[in-house]
């Protein structure tokens, strides 16, 4: 699509939630010179807010902020949704919980023939989507990429990344990979936690039986060679104890997804877990995150949790110096026939919100500037649509995705400071 076909460039559409005004800020200071960018939601005021505090806290990017035009729909409004993105090349999207918000604006791109981006882990929904609409959207040669937030670049172009590096270098196919958080600190917003409330209910059953198996339901089929391994375990080649890792649950089934989509291998098969300190952290960390699903859950002790603090509303999220202080590094082991080699996928803010905001930026710049032929259209994980294009933004803007011969001593000891 030639620049010239649509009003804007990029429409970041839930603009006034504590995500979507991260991924303003983001875009004014990191967008090329003279992109459109237009701010997307139901309440104008609210809208305007985000703009002129925004333009405050950077006097520099001050005119960029103000020429982004304001466009206000509500999300249950099919109609006015398709004329919103009619105007623009590609959607941004913020607004959660998705399988409550994000349908209609799904639906909306596809019949629009506009490029969509968004953060969710609802894998079921986005898995719905392309039941509903894949075919439809290669028609319209539509791209529309789900998960490309922290659940689930890392794994997703981690993964992608270890098997081109198996095809060039062995001339073999990837069988399978093991990925282990060695590092992490990060914060948590009201949003993602109502979003995961409500995916909870959805999934209650399935999430609840690989909490207790230590895998998702896609590695419950595991392929021959790839040993199946238990909520709690000892992992030989990093020397520690693994825990169950509740990301897991998204992003392991989305890059099984992406390596079938993709062909990294027969039977390809993605796992993952987060390393502890001892067995006994790693049984603390299983039950911790147990009782703290089973505390969101239920409304009733959602409520009171608001009310003494200890989690936060709707629209608040963790503070700009607390995010500027998180990481994380993700430890990736991979193996084909005949060799075994490792890759090292870090972060250097935390990982839902600075990480997080870097990735949803920079899917939205790709597909608004660097969409060529390579591009793959219908809705699949990033990894499959945009691919190379991506992965090589995201370096450009610092992240971390390396592969070598031997265990990456940086991803498994780090600073002080990272070590878990």
């Amino acid at each position: 699509m030639a620049d010239t076909a649509r009003k804007y460039d990029i429409l970041v559409w839930g603009a006034t939630s504590f995500t979507g005004a991260r991924l303003v800020e983001y875009l004014a200071l990191n967008a090329p010179t003279k992109t459109r960018i237009a701010l997307g939601g139901r309440n104008k005021s609210k809208l305007d807010g985000v703009q002129t505090s925004l333009a405050a806290k950077h006097p520099s990017a001050a005119g960029t902020l103000r020429a982004m035009d304001i466009l206000v729909g509500d999300s249950t409004n099919a109609a006015r949704l398709r004329e919103i993105v009619a105007q623009t090349k590609v959607v941004a999207s913020t607004v959660g919980p998705y399988t409550r918000h994000g349908t209609k604006i799904v639906h909306a791109c596809v019949d629009e023939k506009t490029d969509y981006c968004d953060i969710t882990g609802e894998l079921p929904w986005v898995k719905e989507m392309h039941s509903e609409l894949n075919e439809k959207a290669v028609r319209n040669n539509v791209h529309i990429a789900s998960l490309c937030g922290f659940d689930c670049i890392p794994a997703d172009l981690g993964c992608l990344m270890l098997a081109q590096y198996a095809r060039e270098e062995f001339k073999e196919p990837l069988l399978h990979v093991k990925g282990s958080i060695v590092g992490i600190r990060g914060g948590v917003s009201g949003g993602t936690l109502r979003t995961l409330a409500s995916q909870l209910h959805v999934e209650k059953k399935s999430a609840l039986k690989s909490m207790f198996s230590g895998q998702t339901p896609s590695e419950q089929t595991a392929v021959k060679k790839f040993e199946k391994r238990g909520l709690i375990h000892y992992d030989e080649t990093l020397g520690r104890w693994q825990t169950f890792w509740i990301m897991s649950l998204v992003n392991s089934p989305t890059v099984n997804w992406a390596g079938e989509v993709l062909g990294y291998g027969p039977g390809f098969q993605y796992a993952e877990s987060m390393s502890a300190r001892n067995l006994f952290h790693a049984a603390a960390i299983a039950l911790g995150l147990f009782y703290g699903v089973i505390l969101i859950f239920f409304s009733l002790t959602r409520s009171f949790l608001y009310a003494i603090k200890a989690i936060p509303r709707p629209g608040d999220g963790p503070s700009e110096s607390f995010t500027e202080s998180g990481f994380f590094s993700l430890h990736l082991e991979a193996s084909t026939a005949n060799h075994v080699f490792y890759g090292k996928v870090a972060g250097s803010s935390d990982p839902g919100y600075g990480e997080t905001i870097k990735y949803l930026g920079e899917s939205a710049l790709c597909l608004a500037f660097d969409r060529d032929k390579k591009f793959r259209p219908g809705v699949y994980p990033p990894s499959v649509i945009m691919g190379d294009a991506l992965l090589g933004k995201l370096r450009g803007k610092g992240c971390q995705f390396e592969v070598a011969r031997k265990p990456i001593a940086a991803a498994l000891k780090g600073s002080a400071k990272k070590e878990l």
